[in-house]
């Protein structure tokens, strides 16, 4: 069995290692997350360097603060992570659990008696834990939507695992003298696996994250910001389900604006009726097929009621631009269609017999 200097020495070579990749992956100052997670892994091997230092039985006086930093380093992740989002990197709690994971134990150092230093080996034990805990928590049952769910998650949950290792520190502790340098070796020797898991989920968030953006950007309208023909077909295989209504929505005259406006105003109208749709849509599909043509798969019991609400709200006038009418046109999926454009070519019809009765109404 390896022994705990050797064990050390690997975490510290992998810390080193971790930590100039991060910075190199930072690119100056473009990615400030991954300077936090470079502060991570250099404030471990500084902890490292401070556990070698005391020797075993570790004093608890001189423990202490290296379990605060050891604590520190691991906010550091969760301080990346918030980094990415956008958000302040530590919270005022962040702190408070740093802190009280390097004081706690050092105060038990005015207990009387050898009782003192028990108590002082089991406080660092479980202020590592709780450390864990606090900060491997929120990434563990992180809910992002961002594409990175789970690389936050996978990370989050190889912090957690330190906990029962720690766990078992304790235990060392109370039950036997003998098997304390023994169970000292289980949170290293975990270390080797859970340092690497942790590290490389952490460097894979910002890929997966990009990757979702880039595929959000490839199925979504430049101009509307709505969904586009290619997000149609990504997802048609959902939207296609028996009983759903196809709503096919066409501005009525548009060349005409188009014409005496300028094509700039009639961005403007695709712009403000997709807008409408979106808000009236109440979280169904809306896509631009293209030119001035929009469609909408709604989930409605009445789609009727819905593609009146959602013709009123697309025909409303906006500051600026000239006055606009829609005609909608509805079907409703059935049983036997191969594909989404069963449905739509009903729906297209539809919406042409709208127009002929007229303009501005809906047929189905």
């Amino acid at each position: 069995m390896p022994d705990l200097s050797t064990l050390r020495q690997c975490s510290f070579l992998a810390s080193a290692a971790y930590a100039v990749v991060f910075l190199v992956a930072a690119g100056g100052r473009r990615a400030p997350w991954m300077r936090w997670w470079a502060l991570s892994s250099a404030s471990y091997c500084v902890v490292l360097l401070g556990y070698a230092s005391l020797g075993e039985p570790m004093p608890v006086w001189a423990a202490a603060p290296l379990n605060g930093l050891l604590s520190l380093s691991t906010a550091f992740i969760l301080a990346g992570v918030r980094s990415l989002d956008r958000r302040a990197p530590f919270a005022r709690w962040m702190w408070a659990v740093v802190a009280a994971t390097a004081i706690v134990p050092a105060a038990a150092i005015v207990l009387p008696g050898e009782g003192a230093m028990l108590a002082g080996r089991l406080l660092l034990a479980l202020g590592l834990a709780v450390g864990m805990l606090a900060f491997g928590w929120p990434l563990a049952f992180s809910h992002a939507s961002d594409g990175s769910r789970a690389m936050r998650q996978t990370a989050g949950m190889a912090l957690l695992c330190y906990i029962p290792c720690y766990a078992l520190g304790a235990v060392g502790e109370v039950v036997s003298a003998r098997a304390v340098p023994y169970l000292a070796l289980v949170p290293m020797l975990a270390d080797q696996v859970l340092l690497s898991i942790a590290n490389l989920s952490l460097l894979a968030i910002p890929g997966m994250r990009s990757e979702r953006q880039l595929q959000e950007i490839a199925l979504c309208d430049p101009l509307t910001g709505v969904w586009n023909r290619a997000a149609l077909a990504a997802n048609e295989a959902v939207l296609r389900v028996p009983g759903r209504v196809v709503l096919l929505i066409d501005i009525d005259h548009f060349k005409a604006i188009n014409d005496h406006h300028g094509h700039g105003v009639g961005d403007g109208v695709l712009v403000a009726i997709a807008r409408a749709l979106q808000r009236g849509a109440a979280g169904d599909f809306v896509c631009r097929l293209g030119g001035d043509e929009f469609l909408v798969v709604t989930t409605a019991d009445d789609a009727a009621a819905v593609a009146e609400r959602l013709r009123e709200r697309a025909s409303r006038p906006v500051a600026d631009l000239p006055p606009w009418s829609v005609s909608v046109g509805l079907a409703r999926i059935e049983p036997g269609d191969a594909t989404m454009a069963d449905a739509m070519q009903r729906a297209d019809r539809a919406m042409y017999r709208a127009k002929d009765a007229g303009r501005g109404r809906i047929a189905a």
